[in-house]
């Protein structure tokens, strides 16, 4: 008893530091963003750049990119999980390799596919290599969520008539859709979070992902331009990632804990 009331306060101060290691930095870039000129420092932001071409390019690159990678990892990971067909297993082993590679190995030959379909400059030069790299680990996640329902479902559906494609639709899915809402936050996470592709696959600085914008304000040599202003360029970029994951961190925890258990 002793010992686990020791590993408990162990763990919760473990915990706590490990809080205030991250926390430390958020609040210290938001006293900074209101620092020497309050909410003006915001207003300087969008007086230097017009902010909102940079969102509507986030919002369709990430739009874009959850349509592929929800609809691509549902039908891939529900063939891997519970149909039959040769070669399943090599071939399921061949797309986890795509986890071993660094994204960053990645950008020339990337560059070079997107050069070639003139997808430059435009939204799709993002949205395709954001779905591409998403889909190996969203893959190995909801194929393992999947693993954890009972196939007699299937056997159910072929018995009231229904082909494999009714089953997947108005069966499975539904079920799956704890371990679907994960991959899809995990792919907002990242595809908004992106900074080298947005940078090297856009040049057009009006149209660049929001993410980028902080680095283009460190270009700035405008009189106005304090170190404040770039904090409170950080906390704009900031605030819409940090409003979605309020909303969706319970569904974050509950599928990831899911996906992470195969039955």
């Amino acid at each position: 008893m002793r010992n686990s009331k020791k590993y408990t306060v162990i763990s919760e101060i473990l915990c706590l530091f490990f809080l205030l290691l991250f926390v430390y930095p958020l609040v210290l870039m938001i006293g900074k963003a209101f620092d020497n000129g309050g909410i003006g420092n915001f207003v300087r932001v969008f007086r230097f750049f017009d902010l909102w071409k940079n969102l509507r390019t986030s919002i369709l690159t990430v739009g874009g990119t959850l349509l592929i990678v929800g609809f691509c990892t549902s039908l891939a990971a529900f063939s891997f999980s519970k149909l039959r067909f040769r070669g399943k297993n090599i071939l399921y082993y061949v797309f986890l390799t795509g986890l071993m590679i660094p994204a960053s190995s990645l950008i020339f030959p990337l560059y070079q596919i997107v050069r070639l379909f003139h997808f430059n400059n435009t939204p799709l030069a993002l949205i395709f290599p954001y779905a591409a790299l998403n889909c190996c680990f969203n893959l190995l996640i909801l194929k393992n969520y999947y693993d954890t329902l009972p196939s007699e479902l299937m056997d159910a559906g072929r018995i009231d008539g229904a082909n494999t494609w009714q089953i997947f639709c108005l069966v499975m899915q539904p079920i799956a859709r704890p371990g679907l809402v994960f991959v899809l936050i995990q792919t907002f996470l990242s595809a908004w979070n992106e900074l080298q592709m947005g940078m090297i696959f856009i040049t057009d600085n009006d149209i660049q992902p929001l993410s980028v914008i902080p680095l283009r304000f460190l270009e700035t040599r405008s009189p106005g331009f304090t170190s404040n202003v770039l904090y409170a360029a950080l906390v704009i970029c900031l605030v819409p990632i940090g409003i979605f994951y309020v909303f969706a961190s319970r569904k974050l925890v509950s599928g990831l804990s899911a996906g992470a258990v195969k039955g």
